[in-house]
């Protein structure tokens, strides 16, 4: 989604897409992302039920689209708030057209930011934002991809390197705390091989591919689902701001 809104400029698109988005927090076994969204639904689990993140009255989802991942946050946040572009009718919250969100500073315990970060034309302003509703000490949870194919949402601008995530995130004044792939490289080389074949098999055959091409993902991924990747299709991080973050009033 892109969170800078510039309508003088022809070759981006802003606003919320609408699309059937499915269920991604239980996708059915034949969906062609199937061990991508369940490997990222257990990593969130486990940064859920992990010490390193803290309970709190209230976390965002910025950048909700259709909050799949509600179900997982409500018993560790007493409300949950989902902000997204003007269009989604779901979002508790509107993204203004500088890519704010109306709240006070330091007023969220924790923000959530799934698949998003790619999608904000200004990645640096899209954090810094998350820094400012955030109380001191408070966490930011986010995933995007590394090593994935183009998806416009309604743009898609970025991808990044484990360091570079790393990196980008703590200079918006977080320090982090935990990283976590989802898929390494074969089984990242896999999904981009179904993606291809997408795109020349004959409708009635595609089914047929992913049946094919999802086992042997799992198969590659099997006992791998703990290990920091230099090389990931999604990464996962869990981020505590810094008492001594800047960010804009």
């Amino acid at each position: 989604m892109n969170l800078h809104l510039d309508n003088s400029t022809s070759n981006r698109t802003s606003g919320y897409k609408q699309d059937n988005r499915g269920d991604r927090l239980n996708p059915p076994r034949f969906h062609g992302r199937y061990w991508h969204l369940v490997m990222l639904r257990d990593r969130l689990k486990e940064l859920i039920a992990s010490e390193e993140l803290a309970p709190g009255k209230l976390i965002v989802d910025f950048g909700c689209g259709n909050m799949p991942y509600r179900s997982l946050f409500q018993d560790k946040f007493g409300k949950y708030l989902g902000a997204d572009l003007q269009g989604n009718a779901q979002a508790d919250l509107i993204i203004d057209a500088d890519g704010r969100i109306s709240l006070q500073k330091e007023s969220v315990d924790c923000v959530l930011s799934t698949q998003v970060l790619e999608h904000a034309e200004d990645p640096a302003s899209y954090l810094n934002e998350a820094a400012r509703v955030l109380v001191p000490d408070g966490s930011l949870i986010l995933s995007t991809h590394g090593i994935w194919k183009y998806h416009p949402d309604p743009s898609d601008y970025w991808r990044w390197t484990k360091d570079g995530l790393v990196m980008q995130i703590e200079r918006a004044g977080f320090q982090v705390l935990h990283v976590a792939g989802v898929f390494g490289l074969l089984a990242s080389s896999l999904q981009l091989l179904q993606d291809g074949l997408m795109r020349s098999l004959p409708k009635w055959s595609r089914r047929l591919a992913i049946m094919f091409i999802q086992p042997l993902i799992g198969l590659v991924e099997r006992g791998k689902t703990r290990q920091v990747r230099n090389d990931a299709s999604v990464y996962v991080v869990l981020a505590r701001k810094a008492n001594a973050a800047h960010e804009p009033d």
